[in-house]
């Protein structure tokens, strides 16, 4: 596949508006792609093996670029083609707008944005200082020379304020006050959101004519990094006195379907959740696990309805609780994530809510 073959799925699919293909051609992402990437599992080297190189960084797969030191966690990555193309459109820019980018990763969201508003309308801040280095790099080997900024995203660039746009290329539970007051009222901010239940969905949030707040709906199913200061943290417990039961719904209803998973994390925000292997199960199936960091559960994948399938420790009976918000979703009509919205204020506050901001939840 070429970039050019790929850019034109894109625009057959419709997740590539049409106002964006000419730039989307003109700006491939080999242009901003390490040597060192790792696509389905598979690390690949440009050096060593060039052609699958070049393969990989035409489709339309997310690309790792960077992992923690010592660690084989990403810290940094390039996104799906199809999603950044999505992100494109919600966006919706226009000729003189001006755009703060939270992430510059390597640096090719921030030529697209470039090449469509010029280099005077773009500011892009990337926490990394070797990440902002190299995207700079590559950005002026294309001619685009935006601001690009090693600094704290989350505190915005209050110098080229207010922005028409503000763009997040991390995932976030807390969006800041800070971002809404550097927003223009009646602009855009289009943030990935979740929670440690379920990572997440992309919220498009309008600043109100005020200036005061910001609210939307969610408008699609994603999965990107978190900001690196607000990573789930797991917390540390300890699993005594545990109590044993059977399982009232199928967990694999819940770990299989995003649109229940995103709402009960909205309704149940500090839990924190994973599925993982037990192949010491007598079983050998999955669990799903739960846990606030002080109590914690479990629910067997296989045999669920047997006496044994949960187990709960801690003043909480977690299971119990997810249980129950599952059945508030399914009373609700099963929801799916673009009936759910969001409202931050300036002062912190996050309101969840469905189908209106009148009807808030959690």
């Amino acid at each position: 596949m070429t970039w050019d073959t790929l850019t034109d799925a894109l625009r057959k699919s419709g997740a590539l508006p049409a106002d964006w293909e000419q730039i989307f051609r003109s700006t491939p992402r080999d242009r901003f792609t390490p040597d060192r990437i790792q696509a389905e599992e598979d690390w690949i080297n440009r050096v060593e093996n060039p052609d699958r190189w070049a393969e990989v960084v035409a489709s339309d797969l997310p690309l790792v670029t960077q992992v923690y030191d010592g660690t084989e966690m990403p810290s940094s990555s390039s996104s799906m083609p199809t999603v950044v193309a999505k992100m494109l459109g919600h966006l919706d820019v226009a000729d003189g707008m001006r755009v703060l980018e939270v992430g510059t990763g390597t640096g090719w969201t921030a030529g697209l944005l470039t090449g469509r508003l010029g280099a005077e309308n773009v500011v892009t801040i990337e926490a990394d200082a070797g990440l902002a280095i190299d995207a700079r790099v590559r950005l002026a080997t294309m001619g685009r020379v935006p601001t690009v900024l090693a600094a704290d995203g989350m505190l915005g660039h209050p110098a080229a304020a207010p922005y028409d746009r503000i763009h997040l290329t991390a995932a976030v539970q807390r969006l800041p006050g800070t971002l809404i007051e550097q927003t223009a009222r009646g602009g855009v901010i289009l943030a990935p959101y979740g929670t440690a239940f379920c990572n997440g969905a992309l919220a498009r949030l309008t600043v109100a004519d005020d200036g005061k707040s910001a609210t939307g709906h969610f408008v699609e199913d994603v999965a990107f990094m978190w900001v690196r200061d607000q990573r789930p943290d797991s917390g540390e417990f300890d699993v005594e006195d545990v109590r044993y039961s059977s399982s009232e719904i199928d967990p694999a209803d819940i770990a299989d379907s995003t649109d229940a998973a995103f709402a009960i994390g909205l309704r149940m925000p500090d839990l924190y959740r994973q599925s993982v292997s037990a192949p010491y199960d007598r079983f050998g199936t999955g669990r799903f696990e739960v846990w606030d960091g002080v109590s914690y559960a479990h629910g067997r994948l296989a045999d669920w309805e047997g006496k044994h399938a949960v187990s709960q420790s801690g003043p909480r009976n977690l299971w119990d609780e997810v249980t129950a918000e599952y059945g508030w979703w399914e009373r609700q009509g099963r929801p799916g994530l673009d009936r759910f919205g969001l409202t931050v204020t300036v002062s912190g506050e996050h309101r969840a809510w469905l189908d209106d901001p009148g009807n808030v939840i959690g």
